[in-house]
């Protein structure tokens, strides 16, 4: 005589053996941003052009480091840069 609650108790060991695989998986996927990149992550934080940046790094207005003819610009420092630029909103009246 088979005990139904042997069946469920398969079904699911087999139902939590598939969901560990899928958040396994979905951890392996989950790569972090850089803190630190070239010109590609400031044009991605700043949605400015390679030539409006390279002109603010000339200018030396925007955080950057130099090394060689490298340049490198750190995901933090950009984003506090552009969150110093945010204008206040005024009332209509």
């Amino acid at each position: 005589m088979h005990n139904p609650f042997d069946i469920l108790d398969n079904r699911l060991r087999q139902v939590e053996t598939l969901l560990l695989e899928l958040v396994q998986q979905q951890r392996a996927q989950i790569v972090p941003a850089p803190e630190i990149g070239g010109i590609e992550l400031a044009q991605q934080i700043t949605r400015l052009s390679k030539a409006r940046l390279y002109a603010l790094v000339s200018a030396r207005t925007i955080p950057h480091a130099k090394r060689g003819n490298k340049l490198f610009f750190n995901r933090t420092e950009l984003l506090l840069w552009v969150a110093a630029g945010q204008r206040g909103t005024h009332s209509g009246q």
